[in-house]
């Protein structure tokens, strides 16, 4: 369940809302008149996050860069007369199985490890 309070609670309560974002290892969102304004977020959570944002970008550019490959040589093969049709289906597939090393990516959550200390204090 999210984690939702006033901003004001920011100035009342700041030792409550860390505690939740380090016990829990969940952000809590700051509203201001009902509308969304912050977030506050762990540093450990905060660091996953960036590290993760940094692995996606990196697979991205090189998801990008078979593509441009793949462009590169069906082009080739035009100019070279050596096209071989196939159905679309068939080329999907083909796309696919070029781009299966990518395709666990998806978010997973941060690994905690528990007492672990950030070297920072709280």
């Amino acid at each position: 369940m999210p984690h939702i309070y006033p901003v004001s609670d920011l100035k009342n309560n700041l030792s409550q809302l860390s505690e939740i974002c380090r016990k829990e290892h969940e952000p809590v969102y700051l509203t201001r008149r009902g509308h969304g304004e912050l977030v506050l977020l762990g540093i450990e959570e905060y660091e996953c996050m960036l590290a993760k944002l940094k692995t996606t970008e990196e697979e991205d550019a090189e998801i990008e860069a078979l593509w441009v490959s793949e462009i590169q040589e069906r082009y080739r093969a035009i100019q070279e007369g050596t096209v071989t049709c196939i159905p679309a289906d068939e080329a999907m597939r083909q796309a696919r199985e070029r781009l299966r090393p990518f395709g666990n990516t998806s978010w997973q959550p941060c690994t905690r490890n528990a007492g672990r200390d950030t070297g920072r204090n709280a």
